[in-house]
């Protein structure tokens, strides 16, 4: 079995099924990493607090290492990095965390729900008879939600724009700086450039019209000195990338999905309380994050193996979300099941990476899907054969064609 090769694209459950029955706590040369794929080792490590998120996932290499153009580069990402919740551990990160809660309060998430069902119609209305629900609906979606929130309208071109600049930005996450070419490197500089112009837009608009919303709260907390302006930066930035993503995979796998799931519309139809139990069991089959990485501060034993201080963790959320062992029949759809606790938007503390993006993914798929389940009751899938997104780590469609009578 190649781990994450060509063939994991269409379908990797089988691939991390294969795994975790045969070597749950697998050494991956190539990664350079332990890879784990049970349910209870995934938890136990991202509730332990001896499993660093400081290091893991940023830019591999040093400055003192890499070239002047590189070291350049590697200035804006480890500025990122540092100032960012995803990568930081207690007590910075519970001192970030409570500033954020303070600014991301529920209320803030609802007051969106009119917004997300306006955006969805009018998305639906331009598509017409014969949508592309990932390039129609799931892309564009979240896109024009994160404006509302951010407070600065977003069209097509621009939200195109803003996934080019954070694409390029993460480039060399996971990479040795090194490695990366001049054009890489040139793509990498304008992407930080780019983002954060956009950033200062945002926060100087806010300062302007002193608004107590979200990015309006964040903003005030830097002039009480409570954020710096590269943690401004940096919550900005993981909202851009958190908050697209994750809702896009969501809501386009999720389709995939419904479609397949004839009996569960019916009973959608006929009871809409039921859509967030639905949102739920589809969270924990698409697992739109399919891994996290961690980094050990000590010797600790996992399993039978022992993993050492400095050693890289690859905790597959994916994998353990449909661990047979915590969950019956894991591969199947199913909306009552008893105690469905995954880990799809993380575990232990640092589940409140989401404190926005959970909510808000949960919100916007709802919302989508039970609105285009109600105008398209008869939705249907071409056969043609779904195609993924060269991605292991974010599941993405590249694209879902449908018929909608």
């Amino acid at each position: 079995m190649e781990l994450f090769g060509p063939a994991m694209l269409a379908d990797p459950y089988a691939a991390y099924a294969e795994l975790r029955e045969r070597d749950p706590v697998y050494w991956s040369e190539l990664l350079g990493a332990w890879v784990l794929t049970r349910d209870a080792d995934v938890r136990a490590v991202l509730r332990d607090p001896t499993f660093s998120s400081t290091i893991a996932g940023g830019p591999e290499g040093s400055a003192q290492d890499a070239t002047d153009d590189a070291a350049d580069v590697l200035a804006a990402t480890y500025s990122f990095v540092h100032s960012s919740l995803v990568f930081s551990d207690p007590p910075e990160h519970t001192r970030l965390r409570r500033l954020l809660s303070r600014a991301f309060v529920p209320s803030a998430i609802e007051r969106l729900a009119d917004e997300i069902r306006v955006v969805t119609e009018r998305l639906l209305d331009a598509a017409g008879p014969r949508p592309d629900l990932v390039h129609d609906l799931a892309e564009p979606l979240p896109v024009a939600v994160l404006g509302e929130l951010l407070g600065v309208p977003l069209g097509e071109q621009e939200g195109r724009q803003l996934k080019v600049w954070y694409n390029d930005f993460l480039l060399p996450f996971g990479r040795d700086v090194r490695t990366l070419s001049a054009e890489e490197l040139v793509a990498v500089r304008a992407a930080a450039q780019g983002l954060s112009g956009f950033v200062t837009t945002v926060i100087e608009r806010h300062r302007q019209a002193d608004e107590d919303d979200v990015i309006g709260r964040l903003v005030a907390g830097e002039a009480d000195d409570r954020l710096s302006r590269e943690e401004l930066f940096a919550k900005i930035v993981l909202l851009l990338i958190a908050g697209h993503e994750n809702s896009s995979s969501l809501i386009a796998n999720g389709a995939v999905w419904l479609i397949d799931l004839p009996d569960v519309r019916e009973l959608l139809t006929g009871d809409a309380s039921r859509w967030p139990d639905t949102v739920d069991e589809l969270l924990r089959l698409v697992t739109p994050n399919q891994f996290i990485r961690r980094k050990a501060r000590g010797n600790t034993v996992i399993g039978e193996r022992t993993v050492r201080a400095g050693d890289a963790v690859l905790l597959v959320l994916a994998a353990a979300n449909r661990d047979q062992a915590r969950f019956a029949d894991p591969d199947v759809f199913v909306l009552d099941r008893p105690g469905r606790q995954d880990v799809a938007l993380g575990h232990g503390f640092h589940y409140c990476l989401y404190c926005l993006g959970a909510p808000l993914a949960r919100l916007e798929a709802r919302i989508s899907l039970q609105t285009l389940f109600t105008r398209y009751p008869a939705l249907a899938r071409f056969d043609d054969p779904l195609q993924y997104v060269e991605n292991f780590n974010v599941r993405m469609l590249r694209a879902l064609p449908v018929t909608t009578c």
